[in-house]
């Protein structure tokens, strides 16, 4: 699973875009981050700040994001990342349209 310290969105579907990032602990659980990235239009990204100043622990099993289309679908990321102070950046394609086709791609 690749590390990373921050995470990219890039909208490259046909919707207004917002995503927050969530994590799996070793309760078996997923938390979701307070944190937003706000609405966004297609053909603009987002990134995170450090995924540990938005709540990321250091023993996190799997980071992603959980994004949403403006009037349309929501869903995590895939693959999953693992968090680490190590300055990389996961990027994540959202793609589709609202109904057809949505998802959230990692890229690099």
């Amino acid at each position: 699973m690749r590390q990373v310290q921050k995470i990219t969105v890039n909208n490259k579907g046909g919707y207004v875009f917002n995503f927050k990032v969530q994590w799996l602990k070793s309760d078996g659980k997923w938390y979701t981050s307070t944190w937003n990235s706000g609405d966004y239009p297609v053909a603009q990204s987002r990134t995170t700040p450090n995924l540990e100043t938005i709540g990321v622990p250091p023993d996190a099993l799997a980071v992603t994001v959980y994004g949403h289309a403006l009037a349309g679908s929501s869903g995590q990321g895939t693959p999953f990342v693992g968090y680490a102070a190590n300055g990389q950046i996961a990027t994540y394609d959202a793609v589709g349209t609202t109904i057809i086709g949505f998802a959230i791609n990692l890229i690099e």
